[in-house]
């Protein structure tokens, strides 16, 4: 029997892609525990709120405790956390785009550069450019 420092996984590439790429946001909202424990008390608390008969119910949702929790159950709370979560994996597992590659010059814009078409000192930008007033009369 072979000691399990010895064992070695190797990771099939294209499982590993399918598996970065599997990423959806249902897999963020519903999948964890988590979040279908919060999608599953979110009705069961608003439940009697809805069902009110009794003068108990309705001050509970006006009291101190039921105003943090009327914050913490809508729908709404639960798309914008959870989503963050689906966001923040998302920005660590896909790699950053690649910067904007100008096919005219054959560089790469600079972080901070506006784009050709933005620049007033640049010619290509059309109407924008500072010096086209020169260049419609034509040499003087």
């Amino acid at each position: 029997m072979k000691s399990s420092s010895s064992l070695r996984v190797e990771l099939d590439p294209e499982i590993a892609a399918r598996a970065l790429s599997d990423l959806r946001m249902a897999t963020c909202l519903w999948r964890p525990w988590y979040a279908k424990a919060w999608w599953i008390a979110m009705p069961l608390y608003w439940l009697p709120a809805g069902l009110a008969s009794g003068p108990v119910v309705p001050s509970f949702y006006s009291s101190a405790v039921g105003v943090i929790t009327n914050l913490t159950f809508p729908p709404l709370t639960a798309g914008l956390v959870l989503g963050f979560g689906c966001l923040r994996r998302m920005l660590a597992d896909y790699a950053p785009a690649e910067p904007w590659f100008d096919h005219d010059i054959g560089a790469y814009r600079k972080p901070g550069m506006s784009h050709p078409a933005m620049d007033q000192t640049n010619p290509r930008s059309g109407a924008q450019w500072v010096g086209l007033a020169c260049h419609m009369d034509g040499p003087s």
